[in-house]
């Protein structure tokens, strides 16, 4: 079974244990309610959605509409549902409503809590724990199709990073609906896909460079010291202009934080930088999620570097 984000408070359970189902809608009334509604019978700890990521939120959303029963029937969950589900990374905003397709329907219908599209012929199917979701790739072609580009290069990295769908697979699904609007921006995305981008936040920080015409630069380049010992990886390098880029993420410090205080964290990160700077020469750029989602921090920080836009 799914596992939600958050704990869910079912309607159902409510009156199985002979208490009133109207005391979770009660409590989820007004902006500051205690309990957040997700789907007709199924509600959450306002705190405990508001700690979550935009992804977890409409996972656990997800999760809700499976428990309540709404995801039962011929509709097939889709889009962005679809990607929560597979584990795709997603850059952006998220629907508020489930995203759900089904054959045979002319055009979309919208509920509070659902939106069900048209599954044209030949929309790929798997079985994701006993239900019918679109397949990694035919998620990722939908989403190509009218997501950013920062969005679709996260999913597509990860994809082909993990092995979980091929170049040629997403080709030739995207080739079913030749003239569909967005496949230019999604066989970009496509194109420009690298399976060694290791995060999120450096196919975000990709997306940036290629908007934006900066110089390509070398991806997971590994730095050696001059006995040859590894001294690290490093996320972007131009070695053309003696730069090297770092993406900054929590996620990163988070994979060693265990047991460790955050300030040894950031003592052996910048312990790591200086030696790198040492050994190669190069400048080390630095820059965090926020910097890359809103631009300019990033630009700002390349350009005093010297990595400026080419045209």
């Amino acid at each position: 079974m799914w596992t939600a984000p958050a704990p869910i408070l079912l309607s159902r359970e409510q009156t199985r244990l002979g208490l009133s189902a109207h005391a979770l809608s009660h409590a989820a009334r007004g902006p500051g309610s205690r309990l957040v509604r997700l789907v007709p019978g199924a509600y959450a700890r306002r705190g405990d959605v508001e700690r979550l990521s935009r992804a977890e939120r409409h996972r656990l959303l997800v999760v809700a509409g499976r428990l309540t029963g709404l995801l039962d029937g011929e509709a097939v969950l889709a889009r962005e549902s679809a990607a929560v589900v597979h584990g795709l990374p997603l850059v952006g905003a998220l629907p508020s409503r489930i995203e759900r397709a089904q054959r045979g329907r002319d055009g979309g219908r919208r509920t509070s809590c659902c939106r069900t599209l048209r599954a044209y012929e030949g929309w790929q199917t798997t079985e994701n724990d006993g239900l019918s979701i679109a397949s990694v790739g035919q998620t990722l072609v939908d989403l190509g199709r009218r997501r950013s580009l920062a969005s679709n290069l996260a999913s597509l990295d990860h994809a082909l990073r993990n092995g979980l769908v091929s170049r040629e697979e997403v080709k030739d699904l995207a080739s079913r609906r030749p003239g569909a609007r967005g496949n230019p921006a999604l066989l970009f995305a496509l194109e420009r896909a690298d399976p060694r981008a290791e995060s999120p936040g450096e196919s975000l920080s990709r997306a940036v460079m290629i908007e934006n015409h900066l110089p390509e630069p070398g991806l997971q380049t590994e730095v050696h010291d001059h006995r040859g010992h590894l001294v690290g990886r490093v996320d972007f390098m131009w070695p053309q202009h003696g730069v090297i880029g770092e993406f900054d993420g929590y996620v990163k410090y988070a994979r060693e934080m265990t047991g460790r205080p955050v300030e040894d964290v950031i003592l052996a990160e910048r312990r790591r930088e200086i030696e790198i700077e040492n050994v190669t020469g190069m400048r080390v750029v630095r820059w965090t999620w926020r910097d890359a989602y809103r631009v300019d921090g990033m630009l700002n920080a390349l350009a005093e570097a010297g990595i400026r836009p080419l045209h």
